[in-house]
């Protein structure tokens, strides 16, 4: 597969997760109750948080901006855009772990992130062994 078909792939699949997380991670820190997102805060009560904010803030922040800043470097050839993509990959991999860990699973929601965390990293790391890239900027 050429390399400009996989960063296209890899940016498209950056921008969505990144687009579905900005809105979700607001939500959660204007409405701290969960009742917009219909989240009883008895999701939390074996976890250390006592409202969604931070989990809303880290949301946003770390997920949603971390994937809209990898995927207009992928976009745009930036220099180290496969390691965003794994590092951003593995990181929506993490999120879903420790949010199975303290609040539990099963959701369908939890299992297509954690496949699409690991469909980035595979991405991003193929596309570290696909040879040549001559079209990458430096910044």
């Amino acid at each position: 597969m050429k390399r400009l078909t996989l960063a296209g792939f890899l940016g498209t699949l950056e921008a969505l997760i990144g687009l579905s997380a900005l809105p979700s991670g607001i939500f959660l820190m204007i409405f701290p109750d969960g009742g917009k997102l219909k989240m009883p805060l008895s999701m939390l009560d074996r976890s250390p948080f006592s409202s969604f904010f931070l989990p809303g803030l880290i949301l946003f922040s770390v997920i949603g901006l971390g994937h809209a800043a990898a995927a207009a470097m992928t976009f745009r050839r930036r220099l180290y855009y496969p390691q965003a993509g794994a590092v951003m990959g593995l990181g929506l991999m993490i999120w879903i772990f420790v949010q199975v860990s303290l609040i539990g699973g099963g959701h369908w929601l939890q299992y297509l992130c954690f496949f699409l965390g690991t469909a980035e990293t595979a991405l991003a790391v193929l596309l570290l062994t696909v040879p040549g890239d001559s079209e990458t900027k430096k910044r």
